[in-house]
């Protein structure tokens, strides 16, 4: 299985050329040799027309064009007020073209727009970051969040659904810019219940600059919603299935509206289904075997929408304003049995264990944001903003266990518990960014405060004779305080026509407050930490030629723990596993270097080296004679090198290959308090490739996969890939298409671990629903199309690609 899908998501590689791209410039005009801003420029084969690329150009009137390979193409422009240009035909042969003055002639009607299409690649490499297009691949429709991270470059998310980068957790979750404050389940809760539809693109940001939050020693995954651009009126509406073992539904609307002095927007989504896992926990202990078979449920009800607007108050003003919220119902339940008996010996006191559980929970999500944007044409740029967040969790978990004795008659022993978990999390956050040109570079500099309150509260219950008796000696209330203060210095400038230089440095404050009150005495009943750190960043650019770039970067970054894991208090997962915090976690610290070279754009080769101190990891302990419990703890260090290949190219003109492969080796090393030594060594890799076959009459087919290698931490993983193939025709003009996927083609989505430390053997294997057929449906209607008569650029618009595909 392994070499069949290899051979799938590399075949093709021996045929692939490079095609060589260049760029095309030029300045815009009118009769009175006044300059042209913000003119829609086209660039289109002159054979038949064919729109290569699109931008719109700069209020100088000047245009740069990227990405053009060799071939005859012309240039059309349009403005306000002024006749439609086309150029003669011109060459791009090997070399940049720059085009003479263009001159437009006046106009008495005026024109009302221009169309500008496009298709964004897969995989975009730049300098600091890769982006993963979700819009740009069939076999992504009517996945989630989490599925998505899993097929994006470089990244895996592991049996807890944990999200690893190059084997190692750390990463920091972003979603449109902004930190997510939550972990572990509740992170996954939150990824699992965003659609694929809502998701513009996933960017992997592996060495941010001091403009960033210091916080993930991975540095930061940032997923970008779904904006518009667009001009006029216009939206987006989706209809999906997925029929596996139960069908599963979702679909979303997205409206906006946009003229020269406001855009307002809004969306909705919803998802509900239900996906089907089953688990095979073999354990040893004591020299007792505990073989447990579940069979496990995850049913989903989301609702999230978003509404916002921005004020162009002039040229250079602009105020927005957006809140986004989700309501999701919860239930990860199932069924259970766990054969308790003498290791590798069935005899007459052999139990089992029966258990039937049920968690439902509800999460709400609240977040608003206020920005303020001052541009002017000098290189000046002021960003303010400021951010409220709220999350809460009402969770209940419902643990009814039953012991059978196999070989006598004695009655079943129950055992019947509830625990009932609310959690509510406020986040405020402001913060400062300004830039400007200084000694022929670009200086940044800014300020920021974030207020994080964490209020987790665990109550347990015996069920007797069913009503519930509280638990006070695994009842407890835990609430946290984390406020950083931070502020930060960053510059950039390019020495010469081949070398660009970046330096920076980020100073973080953190104050964290711990507030345990339980019905019993605990010696932590306080967690009180406070320290300062600096974590400094840089990179240097080099253009050797057109074909080759090479980039050296540096960062340190910081990893701190999360709240749930500094809760001292233990609590019951189930009648035979408990979790406990750890008040005395430190954070991780990371240093890291990146060497990547780019070859025509197209072929990017990095080497990395990361050192972490105080590594975090989850250890899973004996809690008595025939009980465990997990708990997370601090290595020594670790270090890792790692070696990753990223490949977007044409094959033919129907034929397009996208293939990333990352290949690491990483070490842990830790003596515990507990006995435990680790001295783990492992080397891995991931990819992950995508074929795409455009055919006639606005037909396309994608073949593309994702394989993770067998890996260690402190336990060894298993490994782990699946294939999808998809389908997908336009019609009514392109405004619509129908996507088609069946997923997981060879039936290869399970996994497993195996470990063996501490007095305890561990054999888990599981399977998730991975099989199924995916349909979507997808319209858009109103305007599609770039106005001319713009003569402004919003703060947002920057970061937006005009090319809408």
């Amino acid at each position: 299985m392994k070499k069949t899908l290899l051979s799938l998501l590399i075949h093709g590689l021996s045929f692939a050329g490079f095609a060589q791209t260049f760029t095309v410039s030029g300045n815009v005009k009118n009769q009175q040799n006044e300059t042209v801003g913000f003119a829609a420029v086209s660039i289109n084969q002159s054979k038949d027309s064919t729109l290569v690329k699109a931008d719109v150009a700069d209020e100088q009137g000047t245009f740069k064009i990227s990405g053009i390979p060799d071939g005859k193409y012309f240039v059309r422009i349009s403005a306000v007020g002024q006749q439609m240009y086309h150029s003669a035909v011109f060459d791009v042969a090997g070399q940049d073209v720059k085009l003479s003055a263009i001159s437009l002639l006046p106009e008495a009607k005026q024109l009302s727009e221009v169309k500008v299409t496009g298709t964004k690649p897969l995989i975009e490499v730049k300098n600091d970051r890769m982006v993963f297009n979700v819009e740009a691949s069939i076999n992504a429709t009517g996945s989630n969040a989490l599925d998505l991270l899993q097929r994006s470059p470089g990244v895996q998310v592991d049996r807890d659904e944990n999200i690893l980068v190059r084997g190692k957790t750390g990463v920091r979750i972003y979603i449109d810019g902004r930190p997510s404050p939550l972990a572990g389940k509740d992170l996954a809760s939150t990824l699992k219940s965003m659609n694929s539809a809502d998701i513009e693109a996933i960017e992997i940001i592996t060495n941010p600059s001091a403009k960033f939050d210091a916080a993930g020693d991975l540095g930061i995954i940032n997923i970008r919603l779904k904006k518009n651009a667009r001009l006029g009126t216009n939206g987006n509406v989706s209809l999906g299935g997925m029929f596996g073992i139960t069908p599963k539904y979702n679909a979303s609307l997205n409206l906006n509206h946009r003229d020269k002095k406001l855009n307002v927007f809004g969306n909705y989504g919803f998802n509900q289904g239900a996906w089907h896992n089953t688990t095979y926990d073999d354990q040893i202990l004591n020299n007792i075997a505990y073989n447990k078979v579940w069979h496990g449920i995850w049913r989903d009800t989301t609702h999230s929408a978003k509404i916002g607007a921005d004020y162009f108050i002039n040229s250079k003003n602009t105020l927005g304003f957006s809140a986004n919220g989700r309501i999701s119902n919860h239930n990860g339940g199932g069924e259970s049995e766990t054969f308790i008996s003498k290791r590798n010996n069935l005899t007459a006191d052999s139990l089992i264990l029966s258990s039937r559980t049920s968690n439902p929970e509800k999460n709400k999500n609240l977040n608003l944001n206020v920005n303020y944007r001052y541009a002017d044409t000098t290189g000046h740029e002021l960003n303010i903003d400021a951010d409220y967040g709220r999350f809460s969790s009402r969770g209940i978990s419902y643990q009814p266990n039953k012991y059978h004795f196999q070989t006598t008659s004695d009655t079943p022993i129950e055992r019947n518990y509830v625990s009932k978990t609310p959690v509510d999390i406020t986040i405020k956050s402001f913060k400062i960014d300004y830039e400007q040109p200084f000694k022929k570079g670009k200086l940044g500099y800014g300020v920021k405060l974030s207020d994080v309150k964490s209020d987790n509260t665990f109550n347990f219950f015996n069920v007797l004779q069913n009503v519930e008796v509280i638990d006070t000696n695994r009842s407890n209330r835990f609430k946290y305080l984390e406020r950083v203060y931070a502020a930060y210095v960053n510059y950039n400038i390019s020495l010469g026509k081949k070398w660009d230089l970046q330096a920076g440095l980020r100073a973080e404050h953190t104050k964290s407050l711990g507030d345990l009150t339980s019905y019993k005495h605990n010696d932590l009943d306080k967690v009180d930490t406070t320290y300062l750190s600096f974590f400094p960043s840089g990179a240097i650019s080099f253009r050797a030629s057109k074909n080759h770039t090479w980039n050296l970067n540096y960062s340190r970054r910081i990893n701190r723990p999360s709240y749930q894991n500094l809760n001292p208090f233990e609590y019951r997962i189930d009648e035979l596993v408990y979790s406990k915090g750890n008040p005395f976690l430190k954070p991780e610290y990371a240093n890291s270097f990146k060497l990547s070279h780019v070859y025509k754009g197209i072929l990017t080769t990095s080497f990395g080296y990361r050192r972490t101190r105080f590594p975090v990891v989850g250890l899973r302990i004996p809690y008595d004679s025939s009980r465990t419990y997990f708990i997370t703890e601090n290595l020594d260090y670790s270090q890792g090198f790692s070696l990753d290949m990223s490949l977007t190219t044409p094959i033919t003109k129907w034929w397009e290959l996208n293939f990333n492969i990352s290949g690491y080796h990483n070490l842990w090393k830790a003596a515990l308090d507990n006995g435990v030594v680790v001295n783990n060594r492992t080397t891995a890799f991931n990819l992950n490739g995508q074929n795409t076959f455009k055919l006639k009459n606005s037909w396309t087919i994608e073949l593309s996969g994702w394989y993770n290698s067998p890996y260690r931490r402190i336990d060894y993983n298993w490994q782990m890939g699946m294939v999808d193939i998809g389908v997908q025709k336009k019609f009514w003009k392109d405004n619509a298409s129908l996507k088609a996927t069946f997923s997981d083609v060879f039936h290869t989505a399970r996994g497993g671990y195996t470990s063996a430390y501490a007095g305890i053997e561990t054999r888990l294997r599981f399977r998730f629903e991975g099989q199924m057929l995916r349909v979507n449906f997808n319209y858009r209607f109103g305007s599609k199309e770039i106005k001319a008569a713009r003569s402004r650029r919003s703060g947002s618009e920057d970061e937006l690609n005009r090319i809408k595909g």
